[in-house]
Order: structure tokens, then C-alpha cells, then sequence
């Protein structure tokens, strides 16, 4: 009988650390390099008009941290259920309660914008280009849902390798590949060593464990 033997969740962020560092690097490459381009192109004008060049910067400058806040570092939350044949898994990306309403809303506001435009001049012409697309992922922001997604573990008798990583606090069953494997997150070192000391009772006696460093 498939008992359950350990639940937990878990809230923090699913790439791992090298993956955020060269993310985040990346935004602000990127960001750095259109405020750049942008003064250089018209130097001329912000020259003359510094106050101007400086929105460019506080512009560019907040969507950086907009980016690396909401996006390179936005959590996931984590809900595991360990029961003596398998593990479960339900995970879904981490939005405020009123994320939602917040959403719908933004869609509300650019359709109701575009029916008054199109009202005030008549025409549905101005739908054409970058304006359509803004359009189409209006509607698409007015659905908005937060997916939840659902991942189940192989039986345990059917892993034979595991990865401890102590400093990230994460344990990784394998099967055959040690680059891929059911990964096992945690908050505190106690419940940690709860499902460690766990998977020494299940998995076969044949399994190694290898403590060392999880880089993906």
C-alpha cells in the first residue's frame, strides 16, 4: 500500500545560481546597450537637453530591475507529497493574490483604449503592426490563469544513483543519467535529512549517493 511518508513546500527561485547570475548579467548587457545606442543616436538633441537623456537612463534603468525582479528572479512554489512508492510533485510560478485582477485589468484598460480610438477616428486601420499584436495579447492577458503543473517521481526501487547537494539543500534521484532526475528542494536542513535518511530505506541497497555540488 502507497502510503504517505513526508509533504513539504517550498518557495524559491527554480534556476540555479549560475543560471540567475549570467540572466540577470544579461538584462542589464542588454538594457546597457539599448540606453547606449539610444544616446548615441541622438546625441545631438539629449546634449542639449540633458534632463531628457536622463529619463532615457532612469527608463532603461527601471526596466532592468523590473526584468530581474519579475522575471529572472520570480519564485516558484514547490508542494511535495513522498509516499513509499513515489513522490509527487505540484509546482506553479509565485504571483501576488491579486495578480490576476491586476492582469485582467491592464487587458481591460488597452481593449477599452483601441475601441475609443477606433471610435474616435473610424477606422480599424491603426490595428495594424505593433498595435495588433498589443491587441492580441490583451485578450490573451484578459484569460490569464496561472498554470499548475504535476510531476511524479519514477518507483523508488527503480533509481540507482542520487546527488546530495548540502549547500543548495537539494537531493536528486537519478535513474541511469546523472544530469537528469527527480529534484527534491528544501527549506531547512532537518526536513532534508528526513527525506535522506528516507531514501536510504527505499532505494535499492545497490544506489550510490554522491554528495556534491547540483549544477543545473
Amino acid at each position: 500500500m502507497d502510503k504517505e511518508s513526508l509533504s513539504w513546500s517550498i518557495k524559491t527561485i527554480a534556476r540555479s545560481p549560475k543560471e540567475t547570475l549570467l540572466a540577470e548579467l544579461g538584462v542589464i548587457f542588454l538594457c546597457a546597450t539599448m540606453l547606449i545606442f539610444i544616446l548615441w543616436a541622438g546625441w545631438c538633441y539629449y546634449s542639449k537637453e540633458p534632463m531628457h537623456s536622463l529619463y532615457q537612463i532612469v527608463t532603461l534603468t527601471g526596466a532592468a530591475i523590473y526584468i530581474i525582479a519579475l522575471g529572472v528572479r520570480q519564485k516558484t512554489i514547490y508542494n511535495y507529497t513522498i509516499k513509499t512508492n513515489c513522490a509527487h510533485l505540484e509546482y506553479y510560478l509565485h504571483y501576488p493574490d491579486f495578480a490576476s485582477s491586476f492582469f485582467k485589468g491592464i487587458a481591460i484598460a488597452v481593449i477599452l483604449i483601441f475601441v475609443f480610438i477606433a471610435a474616435l477616428t473610424g477606422s480599424l486601420l491603426f490595428l495594424i503592426g505593433p498595435a495588433a499584436m498589443a491587441c492580441i495579447a490583451a485578450v490573451k492577458l484578459l484569460n490569464w490563469e496561472n498554470p499548475i503543473h504535476h510531476e511524479q517521481s519514477l518507483p523508488w526501487d527503480e533509481y540507482n544513483f542520487v546527488t546530495v547537494d548540502r549547500k543548495r539543500l537539494m537531493i536528486i534521484t537519478h535513474r541511469t543519467d546523472v544530469t537528469l532526475g527527480f529534484e527534491a528542494r528544501f527549506q531547512h536542513e532537518v526536513l532534508f535529512n528526513k527525506y535522506l535518511n528516507f531514501l536510504h530505506t527505499v532505494l535499492p541497497s545497490t544506489a550510490e549517493f554522491t554528495e556534491k555540488a547540483w549544477k543545473w
